[in-house]
This record gives structure tokens, sequence and C-alpha cells, in this order.
């Protein structure tokens, strides 16, 4: 199974990347929304898990325009993002994520919720 990272911060994609391939994940990385669309499209995914503030595209930008694209209709999307408001969850779901963890997070619950929505 392999999942789609996309975050502009080097820390928390290389917390990511090590917490799912010990969990026996494939993994490919994107550090903003316009590198995410490029890496989707060359690489068959099973779930994206996004921030939603970065540089050039954000995370909102970025899951509309994957969801804009048939392909991707059923495609699980998780954000993994600071903002942890009622709104921004609202826009999230809004615009067809599947679910919303915080940063920091915790290794256990990344891996049941990825469990959870690819299962």
């Amino acid at each position: 199974m392999r999942i789609l990272t996309v975050d502009d911060s080097p820390t928390v994609s290389q917390m990511l990347k090590a917490t799912l391939v010990a969990a026996g994940y494939d993994v490919v990385q994107a550090e903003n929304g316009q590198e995410g669309l490029k890496v989707l499209k060359k690489n068959e995914v099973d779930l994206i898990i996004s921030d939603v503030n970065m540089q050039k595209m954000g995370g909102f930008e970025f899951v509309t325009q994957v969801r804009e694209d048939p392909d991707y209709m059923g495609l699980p999307i998780l954000f993994l993002t600071t903002e942890a408001s009622d709104d921004f969850k609202q826009i999230g779901r809004d615009i067809g994520a599947t679910g919303w963890l915080e940063k920091p997070f915790d290794p256990d619950e990344l891996l049941k919720v990825v469990r959870r929505v690819t299962h």
C-alpha cells in the first residue's frame, strides 16, 4: 500500500515517513500541493496525508484539485495540521477530506486512522 504525504516541514515529513515505513507502508512525498499533484500523477497511491498551510499551493487547494479528477473521487485523504478549529475542519469536509489529525501527531493514533480509512 502506497501513501502520499504532502507537507512542507522536513521534520514532519521525516517523522511521517519513518512511522509509515516502519508499519510496512510504501511512502512517496511532496513538499507542497503543486508538487503533490505531480507526484500523484506519477504514482498510484492508496491514501493522501496532507498539511493545510504550505507555500505555493496549500492543502485545501490541493485536495480540491485532487477531488476534481474522477479517478481520485474515492481516494481517502487525511489532513494532518496544526489547524484545529471547527471552521477549518468543516472546510476540509466540504472539499472532500476523509479525516483530520492534529500536529504533533501520535504515531499509534496516526496508524490507527490510516488503517481505518484504507481497509
